[in-house]
C-alpha cells in the first residue's frame, strides 16, 4: 500500500469536509442574523417608542376617487324653512342664515346642535359633527358622502354660530353636489400602513398618542368649478399639550399636514 498517496487522499477528504461544514455554519449564521435585523412591524415600533393608539378602523377594502362641484342654491329650496332669514351669497354657493330667535342648546349640548342641523338646515342629514371652536363660538360640521367626511372642504362646510349663552343664532352653509364615483376602485392602505408612513417620516414622536383615526375624502385637485377628492386617512397626533391634525392619502401614503393646536 502506498501510504503517502493514502495520506494525501485522507487530507483532501478532510479539507472538503471542513469546507462543507464551514459553508453550513455560515449559511446558518447568515439566516439567523437576517432574522435578527429584519424590520420590526409598525406595532413593535410604536410599542418600543411608548406610542399609544386607540383601536383602529377595520380595513376599507377598495374605494374610488370621487368628483364633485359646488352646489348653487335657490330661494325656492327654503320655502318651508321658517323662523330664519335666508340669504344666498357668493354666486349662489353659500347660505347665510340668521334665526328669528336663539335656539336653546342646553349649554351647547352636542345632541341638541345635531338635532337643530337635521331639522333646520337644508340637507342637514348630509353633514356630520366635526368640532367646536370655543374662541370663535362656532360648531363645525363637514359634509359627508357614503358615511365618510369630506375633510376641510370649504365647499362642503356648515358653520353653526353660537351666542354668549351658547345658543344657536345662525349658520353658514356650502355644499358639494353631483358627487360621482370613478368606476375604477383601488385598494386602500390599512390604517396601520398609513401610520407607518407617518412614523417613517419622523412625524410621530416617542411618548405621544395617535387618536381619532378616520377614513374620509380630501381634495386632491381643486378646479374652478369642480374638484377631485381622494380617499384619505385622518389622524390626531397628541404630544404633551399639543395636538396636530394630519392626513395621509389612502392610496399612496402621501402626507398632508395641517396645524397644531395647544
Amino acid at each position: 500500500m502506498d501510504w503517502s498517496k493514502t495520506k494525501t487522499i485522507f487530507i483532501a477528504v478532510f479539507l472538503v469536509l471542513d469546507l462543507f461544514l464551514a459553508v453550513m455554519f455560515f449559511n446558518k449564521y447568515g439566516a439567523g442574523r437576517f432574522e435578527v435585523i429584519k424590520e420590526a412591524s409598525i406595532e413593535e415600533k410604536l410599542r418600543s417608542d411608548r406610542i399609544e393608539y386607540e383601536k383602529l378602523p377595520v380595513d376599507a377594502g377598495e374605494l374610488s376617487i370621487v368628483t364633485a362641484k359646488p352646489k348653487t342654491f335657490s330661494k325656492k329650496e327654503f320655502l318651508f324653512y321658517t323662523n330664519q332669514t335666508i340669504n344666498i351669497q357668493n354666486g349662489e354657493t353659500e347660505i347665510v342664515s340668521e334665526l328669528d330667535k336663539p335656539y336653546d342648546t342646553d349649554g351647547a349640548a352636542r345632541e341638541k346642535i345635531v338635532s337643530f342641523v337635521k331639522n333646520n338646515v337644508l340637507h342637514g342629514e348630509h353633514y356630520s359633527y366635526w368640532k367646536r371652536d370655543r374662541d370663535a363660538q362656532t360648531v363645525i360640521f363637514y359634509q359627508q358622502f357614503d358615511d365618510k367626511k369630506l375633510f376641510e372642504n370649504i365647499s362642503g362646510l356648515l358653520t353653526v354660530q353660537l351666542d354668549e349663552n351658547e345658543n344657536i343664532i345662525g349658520y353658514k352653509q356650502t355644499m358639494l353636489s353631483d358627487i360621482d364615483e370613478n368606476r375604477d376602485e383601488e385598494a386602500i392602505l390599512p390604517a396601520f400602513q398609513a401610520i407607518d408612513a407617518l412614523y417613517k417620516n419622523g412625524l410621530i414622536q416617542p411618548d405621544s398618542e395617535i387618536a381619532n383615526a378616520e377614513l374620509g375624502y380630501y381634495t386632491l385637485v381643486q378646479l374652478t368649478e369642480s374638484q377631485v377628492l381622494s380617499p384619505t386617512w385622518y389622524f390626531q397626533l397628541r404630544k404633551d399639550d399639543e395636538t396636530e391634525e394630519i392626513y395621509v392619502n389612502a392610496y399612496d401614503g402621501s402626507i398632508y399636514q395641517t396645524k397644531k393646536e395647544s
